[in-house]
């Protein structure tokens, strides 16, 4: 079962320049935190707003929103509650909603630093910032998730979190018995590997101790075998995600995982914006006639999606459509670089994919011209959780 996602709001963009703040509307910009929010309130156009104090409570929360959205809709305006992206932007978002409120979420990660001389960090501060942001009409919007794709990125992340902990038990047991023992290494997870490390002759607290680790690895991966299979059930049901596990080095849990970490294709005008996203374009320094390139990442980088793709390309370098340009980048700059190189062109194949609903094509790409149409369904739709 699918739900339509042509709703969804659009990821990084400035303020809609129709929406232009007025006298007749009410703003409260504010700076949250989980035990108190600081809120500048403004009235007019001109002028200084006032700044209060609210514990982060849901009853005084609201009954600020509330008397703010009668107070606006008595002057035939509208209450606007501004706060930037951080934990808890959702529950505040449906409580603007229940109260009448539209709720703007700020991306900050993109809003331009004060100067150096001026660079101090107060909640006062915070919220001004925000404000002439939004007055200036250059407030940068992050993207508001839906509640579907909340809860497919949580349980994406939480495969990410057992897989963690379960290298870490290996390790430790690893590093334990080269410590220890002259047991030779193996591959843990084998019915005949745990006989043998339960069998050990070990002092009383490091039986124990052991022991433990075990259990706990062994419930681990049960956890983990009950995550797979639903992270496979919902894979065969998307169309997405069928799509990119034709990819070599995906699969169709990196597949689902990466249509998780994207959302909404059409969040991204350009594959540029989505390799940004990602955390794969490289910083540029130009000054006249020299450039020169920095490293990758930055501001707003998702490190999950950008960790899915750098190890499909230790497969994708072998596939036809990136193998050239992966031997090219070897031979000048190295493995590594080579690997980045695929990891951007799969980023890019993947965008078109999901745009346009195209199937992967392990060729060579051959260029269309610009009046080529596409006779395919767009996405998005995302796999809801039973």
């Amino acid at each position: 079962m699918f739900i339509d996602q042509t709703s969804v709001q659009t990821s990084v963009q400035t303020s809609d320049p129709a929406s232009v703040f007025t006298d007749q509307d009410i703003m409260l910009t504010v700076d949250y935190h989980d035990q108190n929010c600081v809120v500048r309130r403004r009235e007019t156009v001109a002028g200084k707003g006032s700044v209060t104090r609210l514990p982060t409570d849901a009853a005084a929360l609201g009954a600020l929103m509330r008397g703010a959205a009668r107070r606006a809709a008595d002057r035939g305006g509208r209450a606007i509650w501004i706060q930037e992206s951080t934990t808890g932007w959702a529950r505040m978002q449906r409580l603007a909603t229940e109260c009448g409120v539209e709720f703007i979420l700020a991306n900050v990660l993109q809003m331009p630093l004060p100067p150096k001389a001026r660079r101090r960090k107060t909640d006062k501060i915070d919220t001004a910032r925000l404000e002439r942001e939004y007055l200036n009409g250059q407030l940068p919007r992050a993207h508001q998730p839906s509640d579907d794709w909340r809860q497919l990125r949580r349980i994406v992340a939480l495969r990410q979190n057992l897989v963690r902990r379960r290298t870490a038990l290996t390790n430790w047991i690893d590093r334990y018995l080269a410590h220890e023992t002259w047991v030779e290494r193996g591959r843990f997870g084998s019915k005949r590997r745990e006989r043998m490390l339960r069998g050990l002759r070990l002092s009383k607290l490091d039986r124990r101790v052991l022991d433990w680790k075990l259990d706990e690895l062994q419930s681990l991966q049960a956890q983990l075998a009950q995550v797979d299979e639903l992270l496979t059930e919902l894979s065969a049901a998307s169309p997405d995600a069928r799509r990119l596990d034709a990819i070599r080095g995906l699969g169709p849990i990196g597949a689902l995982a990466v249509v998780a970490r994207i959302g909404p294709i059409d969040r991204f005008e350009t594959p540029e914006q989505l390799i940004a996203f990602a955390g794969l374009a490289p910083g540029v320094q130009q000054s006249d006639g020299t450039r020169r390139d920095g490293k990758i990442g930055g501001g707003g980088t998702d490190k999950c999606l950008r960790h899915y793709l750098i190890e499909a390309s230790m497969w994708a370098r072998a596939i036809p459509r990136y193998r050239d340009a992966y031997n090219r980048a070897v031979r000048r700059r190295g493995n590594k670089i080579g690997r980045l190189v695929v990891a951007r062109l799969l980023l890019r194949s993947v965008y078109k994919m999901l745009k346009h609903g195209l199937a992967f094509d392990p060729q060579s790409p051959v260029r269309q011209g610009r009046g080529a149409s596409i006779n395919a369904p767009t996405q998005e739709a995302c796999p809801q959780i039973a």
